[in-house]
């Protein structure tokens, strides 16, 4: 999933609990359970762990996403009347951080975070090793109509 997606749900699940603490852990948890879903971004991942030369192309990717979802993020900090800010911003934090822990892990490849590594892809995995994946295209345009409708919850 987008980063984006996993804000956007992160921000409506803080919205819905209003605490920051179990806004973060159901962030948190969210992440893994949606990224159970196939999202078309499996060629992606492949091409930066294996495919050494096509790394331009994900690393343009996860630029892009997170300039995006930061502006999203802004956007309605912004333009929105949110009640409790502190749930909201943990539920973004918590729907957001397992992809940027296993970022950490792409740069350090410190064997301390070799297990949530392994853990990140066994759900991210889960459905698209065993029936394939989605093309990105759909994926994405999947994840926009998803957006907008979360974003009326909040």
């Amino acid at each position: 999933m987008t980063l984006t997606t996993h804000a956007t749900l992160g921000a409506v699940i803080g919205h819905t609990v209003g605490t920051p603490f179990l806004a973060f852990l159901f962030g948190f948890i969210s992440h893994f359970l949606i990224d159970v879903i196939p999202h078309g971004d499996t060629g992606l991942a492949d091409n930066y762990k294996i495919h050494k030369v096509k790394r331009k192309t994900a690393l343009a990717y996860v630029m892009v996403d997170g300039i995006v979802a930061l502006f999203f993020v802004l956007m309605i900090a912004n333009t929105r009347d949110i009640e409790m800010m502190n749930a909201y911003t943990w539920g973004i934090i918590g729907g957001v951080l397992p992809d940027l822990i296993v970022g950490l892990y792409e740069i350090t490849k410190t064997p301390l975070l070799r297990w949530f590594n392994t853990l990140h892809f066994a759900f991210h995995d889960f459905f698209v090793k065993r029936k394939g994946d989605v093309p990105l295209y759909y994926a994405i345009l999947a994840q926009v109509v998803l957006i907008a409708y979360l974003q009326t919850k909040l």
